[in-house]
């Protein structure tokens, strides 16, 4: 039995080599499995913050266009009603003879007024619904306003207008041109506080132009 003995050794040695190469090959599989799996998460985690990442980015961009866009399109509504609001205060230095000549010029204003009324509708997609909502009641206090105008001046041509008849349209329309004050400065308002902007404390009052002398029609 003697010359078995190296076979029989060198074939347990060789089982336990290759047993050993076996399980160090099954350990490094292992190793590397779970590496790839925690490479995996790593750079599944990375993906996911690169999203978040854009998406942040998209959305302050977004944020600041939308807010740019409701700044400008309040401003635009803002100048149409300064400028209508100042045509109306100095309504006394129209020059006007006739019904016809105060119409022709009501119009115009009207034209102004609700000419560019796709920017009330701009801003019910941009804003919460409060800027649009208190940017048609400016432009309807305006229209409110303009009828008030016409009137008054229609009156004050009219040489069978009582004085009484003169100082109501006018005490009326003083009130409509004051009521377009308080418009205006609703919409600012609502504006400043949907983008987070400090309350009106620092905003000067807007105050009409001063009332020209009453005008009181002359005796027949």
């Amino acid at each position: 039995m003697t010359p078995w003995l190296p076979l029989i050794s060198s074939l347990v040695v060789a089982g336990v080599a290759l047993i050993g190469i076996l399980t160090n090959n099954r350990t490094n599989r292992d190793a590397i499995t779970a590496a790839d799996e925690r490479n995996q998460v790593i750079l599944a985690a990375a993906q996911r913050n690169v999203e978040l990442t854009n998406s942040a980015a998209e959305h302050r961009e977004h944020e600041t266009w939308r807010r740019e866009a409701i700044l400008t399109t309040v401003s635009s509504v803002l100048a149409v009603a300064t400028e209508v609001r100042q045509q109306l205060s100095a309504c006394h230095r129209w020059n006007v003879q006739s019904v016809e000549d105060i119409d022709s010029i009501g119009e115009d204003i009207d034209q102004t007024i609700w000419g560019r009324g796709g920017l009330t509708h701009k801003l019910r997609v941009l804003s919460d619904r409060t800027i649009p909502n208190r940017c048609e009641d400016l432009l309807r206090t305006l229209t409110a306003a303009r009828n008030i105008t016409l009137q008054r001046l229609k009156i004050e041509l009219d040489d069978e207008a009582t004085g009484e008849e003169v100082q109501a349209v006018l005490t009326l329309w003083t009130k409509a041109i004051a009521r377009t004050v308080e418009e205006e400065r609703s919409v600012i308002s609502a504006t400043r506080t949907e983008l987070g902007i400090d309350d009106l404390g620092d905003i000067p009052e807007l105050v009409p132009e001063p009332l020209p002398e009453l005008v009181q029609p002359q005796p027949v």
